[in-house]
């Protein structure tokens, strides 16, 4: 029984993941046998500097990269050796990013920019869930305090506000895993404690959430800090 509590309680499961990358005559070995698990509803941060690792291992848990040998395992799938196209599907239907550059269309709505990744479904449903999509996308602009700038242009808002737009267009395909990358590295201190508040606030309702940081201050919003030196991780604090 308690096997198969700890078995539903994983979101995520890496075994011995390695990841090479050849640079002209050279093996870069950027993760040297990483495993760990993260459960359902866990705030993990994950540490380390520039060249250690952690963007790799992002990559690799949020299905933008696979690894070069290794188990991945996600909701208990192995998703190791899938194809980019069967990737793609898993992680449009399970992951959301936040990006330290917001990634936003300039020239469409804020509005616009949360619906975004609606538009990757199957065409067949594009139409009938199109009004459903806009009425939860105003639900989530509303949860993160954009509702009042729906329509604006992302050049109309802060740095904060763009953030905050990015966080609701990781929300909209209800992941199950958000992915933030340095989400407060280009925002002045008190505007990056409104956005770990916001990422505190949907963790408390069940949102499994990873940070992958440098900063110590932003790591001690997250339950559990994991280490990454080298291509290798310490035990998790």
């Amino acid at each position: 029984m308690d096997a198969q509590i700890t078995e539903i309680s994983q979101l995520l499961e890496l075994r011995d993941i390695r990841k090479q990358f050849i640079a002209g005559d050279v093996t870069v070995e950027a993760l040297r046998g990483v495993s760990l698990t993260i459960n359902k509803g866990a705030f993990t941060a994950i540490m380390g500097a520039s060249g250690s690792g952690k963007t790799t291992l992002m990559n690799i848990i949020g299905c933008l990269d696979t690894p070069t040998s290794g188990t991945y395992l996600l909701n208990g799938r192995d998703i190791s050796g899938m194809t980019d196209d069967e990737l793609s599907v898993i992680r449009n239907a399970t992951v959301g990013f936040v990006f330290q550059s917001f990634f936003l269309l300039h020239y469409a709505t804020v509005l616009e920019n949360v619906l975004l990744p609606t538009l990757y479904t199957d065409s067949q449903l594009k139409h009938k869930k199109t009004h459903t999509a806009k009425v939860k996308a105003m639900e989530i602009l509303k949860t993160v305090g954009l509702s009042e700038r729906a329509l604006f242009k992302p050049r109309q808002l802060s740095g904060g506000q763009q953030q905050r737009a990015a966080i609701a267009r990781a929300l909209i395909n209800d992941p199950a895993l958000i992915i933030c990358d340095e989400p407060t590295g280009s925002l002045d201190t008190k505007t990056a404690a409104e956005i770990m508040s916001i990422f505190t606030e949907l963790n408390k309702m069940g949102t499994t959430i990873i940070i992958v940081t440098h900063d110590s201050n932003i790591a001690a919003y997250a339950d559990t800090t994991i280490a990454i030196k080298d291509g290798l991780i310490d035990a998790p604090r």
